[in-house]
C-alpha cells in the first residue's frame, strides 16, 4: 500500500470513527430523554452505525467492480445518515450553531463515502494499458526480418490477444476506442476483428 492510499484509509477511518462516536452518544442521549430503557438506548445506535458501515462498504465494493451501486445500499446509507443527523440535531442545544456542529460528523461521513465511490468509478473507467507493438526477438546469430511470415504471424496474434483483452474488460468499447487504446488504425482493428484469431 503506497503513502497516498495509506493516508486515505487512515483519514476515512478517522472520519468514520468520529461520526460513529458522535452518533452513538447523541442517539443514546435522545433515546434516554424519550423514555427508552437504558439497556436498549445504549445498543440502539449500533443498528444505525452498523447499517452505515455495511451500506458504505457495499457501495464502494460495487464501484470497485465496475457495477451499478445497489439501490438497497443507497437507501440504507441515506436512511442511516438521516437518522444520525436527526439524533445529533435533537441532542444539540437549541441554537443554529450547535445544531450545525452536531450534524457535521454524519455529513462528513456521507461526503467521504461519496468521494471514495467516485474515485473507484474514475479508476475503473480508465482504459487498460496494453503493449500495442510486441517485439519478436530473433535467436542469436539470426537476423530478424520484419518481412518474415513468422514474425508477422506472431505480431498479429499478440495484437489480436490485446484486442480480446480490451473487449473482455470493456464490452461496450467501439472499434475506435480499441484503435485509440492500442495506437492502431481503425481499419487495422476492423481487419483483425474479422480474422480467425478473434474467433
Amino acid at each position: 500500500m503506497n503513502a497516498i492510499r495509506l493516508a486515505r484509509a487512515a483519514s476515512t477511518a478517522a472520519v468514520a470513527s468520529i461520526a460513529a462516536w458522535s452518533s452513538w452518544s447523541h442517539m443514546v442521549h435522545v433515546a434516554l430523554r424519550f423514555g427508552e430503557r437504558p439497556e436498549v438506548a445504549y445498543v440502539l445506535p449500533i443498528s444505525v452505525d452498523g447499517m452505515l458501515i455495511v451500506a458504505s462498504t457495499v457501495m464502494v465494493d460495487d464501484k470497485r467492480h465496475g457495477g451499478r451501486v445497489r439501490w438497497s445500499a443507497r437507501i440504507a446509507f441515506v436512511a442511516g445518515v438521516a437518522a444520525s443527523v436527526a439524533a445529533n440535531i435533537a441532542a444539540a442545544e437549541p441554537t443554529a450553531g450547535a445544531r450545525i456542529v452536531a450534524a457535521w460528523p454524519a455529513v462528513a461521513l456521507l461526503l467521504v463515502v461519496e468521494m471514495l465511490a467516485r474515485a473507484r468509478r474514475s479508476h475503473a473507467a480508465q482504459p487498460p494499458t496494453v503493449d500495442a507493438s510486441p517485439t519478436v526477438q530473433a535467436p542469436q546469430g539470426e537476423t530478424a526480418r520484419s518481412s518474415s511470415p513468422n514474425v508477422r504471424r506472431r505480431s498479429a496474434a499478440d495484437t489480436a490477444h490485446a484486442i480480446s483483452k480490451i473487449r473482455m474488460e470493456r464490452p461496450d468499447a467501439t472499434r475506435q476506442d480499441i484503435a485509440q487504446a492500442l495506437g492502431l488504425s481503425e481499419r487495422h482493428v476492423r481487419r483483425l476483428l474479422a480474422s480467425p484469431l478473434q474467433g
